[in-house]
């Protein structure tokens, strides 16, 4: 369906967000939006523990009643600064969601959103102001994938006011007319670049404050003002993409919803380092190989992987954006987990031997699949003159690959056990039950200010 020029993008993808909220989801559905929850409130555990997080929760204004984040203790912030730092935790991790369509991170902005305003909502208005927020964020960001990118703009940043301004609409049963200029408010927030990387400590600023922005937009909408209501195509793309969207925001999407498409991780870092670490790992688990053994490893992957790369390792958010630190760390170490990934294994004299014998390229036919597939073709050539070789297309996590339930159960007990009891853990993994006895949000999200020592 080709958009109607006379009403413009945001006034359809507005008409999306109230589609979307007259739909009976089935329970199967309902379950893989409550998975990507407990998902991203596990990377919050993960992402709150920086100091740059604490100081950004400094910042805000401490309320009697207000939202609640990760260990905050008796702590509540308004809703526009909970959707902030839960925003900076979830992204700050490097351990949530994203969509290989928009090659962006939808949970950093949409599930901030959903639990910043939940007081008072159901669950199946939670769901589906998910769904919503995923489907508009990931259409804007498809739609310049990976040109967004190769232009030096995050996607996640400058489409996650959008993204947070949907699931805002939906949650706060907007009409079609405050959806959107929900929608076109957001686009005065929608800011980021990819050199913020350089620094990664502070990177997740740009899309926290995106997300406020974005939530911001939303409010004011709800409170009567307007937006230019052809301000995406007149200002958003000829700014950060120079051309039309291609594909156009209304082209159907893979799967039914966007939430659908979008892939969980298995381990942290940038999700371009996934299907190599999978390849070199079933190398791993088949042949039992030593890292003695090795005599150089070769990576062909695609060129998106290649440009954001990171060689120089300074810090944990480098590691996250080399893929020769996974692999070697994935055979020297014997895991991917957080751990992994500190900076006091950057001297490991075993690993950076075995980091200089592994070669990263550009595989034509792999970089041909992009960004419908993000793969990997490893080749282990050892001192005794095999090679050994693995290909994935699908990365552990992806649609076509799915992470199990259990995989993110165990990194959310992994991630909260610091700082929360098992009870608390137990309330909070009842989201799962999407057809049982669940706890109100607001109530559930709560649950997540308890805090085992003081912060």
């Amino acid at each position: 369906m080709a958009i109607d020029h006379e009403t413009g993008m945001a006034h359809y993808l507005a008409r999306l967000i109230g589609q979307i909220g007259t739909v009976a989801f089935p329970d199967k559905d309902r379950t893989i939006v409550r998975q990507h929850m407990l998902d991203a409130i596990a990377a919050g555990f993960i992402g709150c523990r920086s100091e740059a997080f604490l100081d950004l929760a400094k910042l805000c204004a401490k309320l009697k009643r207000g939202c609640a984040w990760p260990g905050s203790g008796p702590h509540r912030i308004n809703p526009t600064d909970a959707g902030m730092i839960w925003a900076f935790a979830i992204n700050a991790s490097v351990f949530e969601d994203g969509s290989r369509e928009g090659a962006c991170h939808p949970a950093a902005a949409v599930i901030p959103t959903t639990i910043a305003l939940s007081e008072g909502k159901t669950w199946d208005l939670i769901d589906k102001s998910i769904i919503a927020g995923y489907d508009v964020m990931v259409r804007l960001a498809r739609s310049g994938n990976p040109e967004f990118t190769r232009k030096g703009f995050h996607p996640t940043s400058i489409t996650a006011p959008f993204g947070a301004a949907a699931a805002a609409s939906a949650i706060s049963g907007y009409d079609l007319s405050r959806a959107q200029n929900a929608l076109c408010l957001a686009v005065l927030g929608s800011a980021g670049l990819m050199s913020a990387f350089r620094s990664g400590h502070s990177q997740p600023l740009q899309v926290a404050w995106a997300v406020r922005s974005g939530i911001a937009a939303a409010l004011m909408a709800g409170a009567g003002h307007s937006g230019y209501s052809r301000i995406f195509e007149e200002g958003f793309f000829p700014a950060y993409l120079g051309q039309e969207p291609d594909p156009p925001v209304d082209h159907p999407l893979e799967h039914t919803y966007a939430i659908k498409g979008s892939y969980l991780k298995p381990y942290p870092g940038c999700r371009h380092l996934h299907p190599s670490i999978d390849a070199f790992g079933k190398i791993l688990k088949d042949n039992r190989i030593d890292p003695t053994q090795i005599e150089k490893i070769q990576v062909g992957t695609y060129k998106t992987a290649l440009e954001t790369e990171i060689h120089e390792l300074k810090s944990r958010g480098d590691a996250y954006f080399n893929i020769p630190y996974a692999l070697a760390v994935r055979a020297v170490l014997g895991k991917n987990d957080w751990d992994a990934f500190d900076e006091k294994h950057f001297t490991n004299a075993r690993l950076i031997e075995l980091m200089n014998k592994i070669k990263v390229y550009v595989d034509p036919e792999v970089d041909g699949f992009y960004p419908n597939q993000r793969g990997s073709v490893v080749k282990v050539h050892t001192v005794n003159g095999n090679t050994l070789c693995e290909r994935v297309a699908h990365p552990l996590g992806e649609p076509e690959n799915p992470l199990p339930a259990s995989v993110t159960r165990e990194k959310f007990r992994e991630a909260a056990g610091p700082l929360l009891s098992k009870k608390g853990m137990d309330r909070i993994e009842g989201m799962l039950e999407v057809s049982g006895p669940c706890e109100p949000p607001h109530s559930l999200f709560e649950a997540v200010s308890e805090n085992r020592h003081a912060m």
